[in-house]
């Protein structure tokens, strides 16, 4: 008798499968046909999950931020504000391999989305709920009037220091070192945060 098959445990194989091929190849690779390669499966079966491409695309995208957010908002749960700042931005960053691929992902998605009206769109949702996120962390530590200015700017910030990382694809010594180089400038960028916020 054929073991039952757990359709979110194969859907959620099959978004890992995307991740691992956009991450590696870029997004024009990830066909349904490759997906369905490095899943080990047909491409008739990826289909019974996913109709189409820019279905299996746009879970894609919302699994990686869903992963992503997960990690994060535990990162916030301990410590004062700014070591939860701090916390949440090393979470966001490429440091290691699941989150590297994260960049890679977000990074092919969104050199895609501009001629893409939906993945556009839900690239936006992402990114508004990240910069309140971002300004949520902020709000106890600097003073009201320049919440709007300092969350644009971390949002800036972190942009190009994970740009810096994610692009590193010369071997393991480069991008060790590009994430330790991340790593010591975000301590540099947090100083100026130390000490109460200033009267509003």
């Amino acid at each position: 008798m054929p073991r039952a098959v757990n359709a979110e445990e194969k859907r959620e194989e099959f978004i890992d499968a995307s991740i691992e091929v956009i991450a590696a190849e870029g997004l024009s690779s990830a066909t349904l046909r490759r997906v369905a390669q490095q899943s080990g499966c047909t491409t008739g079966s990826l289909t019974h999950y996913f109709p189409n491409r820019n279905a299996l695309l746009r879970d894609t995208l919302r699994a990686v931020h869903a992963n992503a957010g997960e990690r994060m908002e535990a990162a916030a749960l301990e410590g004062d504000a700014p070591a939860r700042l701090r916390d949440v931005l090393l979470e966001s960053l490429p440091l290691d391999e699941v989150r590297l691929k994260e960049w890679r992902v977000w990074l092919a998605f969104w050199s895609a989305s501009m001629d893409d009206p939906e993945l556009t769109a839900e690239n936006e949702r992402r990114y508004d709920e990240w910069m309140g996120a971002l300004r949520s962390l902020l709000a106890p530590i600097v003073n009201k009037a320049d919440l709007d200015g300092e969350t644009a700017a971390l949002l800036a910030f972190i942009d190009g220091l994970g740009v810096g990382v994610a692009r590193q694809f010369v071997g393991q010594k480069a991008m060790a070192q590009a994430q330790k180089a991340c790593e010591e400038t975000l301590g540099r960028y947090l100083q100026r945060f130390d000490g109460p916020p200033k009267p509003s």
